[in-house]
């Protein structure tokens, strides 16, 4: 699966505003807590993926479904993959949080790593395109004749 991101450390109310600016809706409410949901959604219906994001205990994380589970699943998920992205940007560095992108996909996955990269750690090390897993990376810098 690539890929699986997720957001330290978590602060439900700005990971909230973040995800309403965003245009993700709720999905679901805890039953201890009907303030702050804790899944929320945004559909991408032109390219027919779902952004999610869930409130972990101590993050923030973000997945797409359908899972990116090949090399090729990445293309044609351009807008899905901005969105994924970039709210995780905002959030971290409204947080002051790290940025950890997780996969196992053949091509993203660093060989002889446990799949984790790092793409940031607000404010020293702010995001930047060049470190995402290559699926993505060719997707949203166009590299590979990706559309």
């Amino acid at each position: 699966m690539c890929c699986r991101t997720s957001i330290f450390p978590l602060d439900r109310e700005i990971a909230a505003t973040i995800l309403y600016i965003g245009r993700f809706k709720p999905t679901y409410f805890a039953p201890s807590d009907q303030r702050i949901a804790q899944t929320w959604e945004r559909l991408i219906p032109e390219e027919g993926v779902t952004v999610i994001a869930s409130l972990a205990p101590d993050s923030l994380e973000l997945t797409l479904t359908p899972a990116v589970s090949v090399y090729a699943h990445h293309f044609g998920k351009r807008i899905a993959a901005g969105v994924y992205f970039e709210i995780a940007a905002k959030y971290a560095e409204k947080v002051g949080g790290e940025i950890i992108q997780r996969s196992n996909v053949t091509g993203c996955k660093i060989e002889g790593s446990d799949g984790s990269l790092k793409l940031a750690s607000y404010p020293s090390q702010p995001m930047m395109w060049e470190r995402i897993c290559p699926g993505f990376r060719a997707v949203i810098l166009n590299e590979g004749g990706a559309d």
